[in-house]
């Protein structure tokens, strides 16, 4: 299975050295560490990507961090997803999101990270519901309350 890692600008060592105690010959990792310190010993990294579309394209299934922007992406492209609370954060802004997509059913959700294993292994079993994005038209309101266009 391809494995695609991803945790934005964030550092997230625990994750990285978690993806090295579990793996398996049949998993391949390809993991975007940011600027972290932990380099993974299993499969493949890089700190940032121009075209990380690609590497979600590839994937099988993609680890993310609980990052608003590349969870949301995901959930559009109807990637499987696990996403990831990033315990090495002093704060809890994520948990808001990772109750969202938990009680949606858009993705498996890990809090833990010793539980990452037996999630991967249900990747194949979880059906994700369907994610439709709201689109937005309220902007040019906003602008108009703000008084920045007329």
């Amino acid at each position: 299975m391809n494995i695609f890692v991803t945790v934005g600008h964030t550092r997230f060592e625990s994750l990285f050295k978690q993806l090295d105690e579990i793996h398996r010959d049949e998993w391949h990792f390809v993991s975007q560490m940011s600027d972290g310190s932990y380099i993974p010993k299993k499969g493949e990294h890089f700190s940032y990507s121009d075209d990380i579309q690609s590497h979600y394209k590839k994937a099988d299934v993609v680890i993310t961090h609980a990052g608003a922007g590349t969870v949301f992406n995901l959930l559009e492209m109807g990637k499987p997803t696990i996403v990831v609370a990033n315990t090495d954060r002093v704060d809890t802004h994520q948990e808001d999101l990772l109750r969202f997509v938990e009680k949606s059913e858009f993705a498996q959700v890990c809090r833990d990270l010793s539980t990452l294993e037996a999630l991967l292994d249900n990747v194949a079993d979880f059906t994700a519901k369907p994610y439709h994005s709201e689109p937005f038209f309220a902007a040019n309101d906003i602008a108009k309350v703000l008084k920045l266009i007329d």
